[in-house]
């Protein structure tokens, strides 16, 4: 997660998605272009505080996803994501939890462990997910722009 942001880490079909089908029916490969709307820092008590939290610390990030990627996207969002991670270790190794919503359903990925400070971020694996995505798991790729807070995210999951 470069620079703490979901955007650095780290849906679908109608309204949650517009991505496009893989060669198989049974897998879905989805293209965002998300955008932060919300970075904050608590300490272990949840005061708000500046830079990385500290131990038991918490990071909470919230996007708007557009089907598309930086360069050719949709005007309106059509997915939301949360991020929630607790700071277990100095100096920025946090345990995570990500959902990406839309569309009356959830792609969850829990139980993430990410390096805070890092600049690579390593295919963030899915656990599952609830309405049009029951029963798929894959990967989600989430590559920072530039110095901005906002990243071209590829969804890939398989039904099984």
């Amino acid at each position: 997660m470069a620079g703490c942001t979901a955007s650095s880490i780290g849906l679908g079909l109608a309204t949650l998605g517009g991505g496009s089908s893989g060669a198989a029916s049974s897998t879905l490969i989805l293209h965002y272009y998300q955008t932060q709307t919300l970075l904050k820092f608590l300490n272990a008590s949840n005061v708000v505080i500046q830079g990385y939290p500290p131990l038991g610390g918490h990071v909470i990030e919230d996007d708007v996803d557009f089907v598309g990627d930086k360069s050719h996207h949709a005007k309106k969002w059509t997915v939301s994501d949360h991020l929630f991670c607790t700071v277990v270790t100095a100096p920025a190794t946090a345990n995570c939890s990500y959902v990406f919503a839309g569309g009356g359903s959830i792609i969850y990925m829990d139980n993430l462990s990410e390096n805070l400070s890092s600049s690579v971020t390593p295919a963030i694996p899915i656990d599952g997910g609830t309405g049009t995505f029951a029963g798929y798991s894959g990967s989600a790729l989430i590559t920072s722009i530039g110095n901005t807070n906002n990243s071209n995210v590829v969804i890939t999951l398989h039904k099984g």
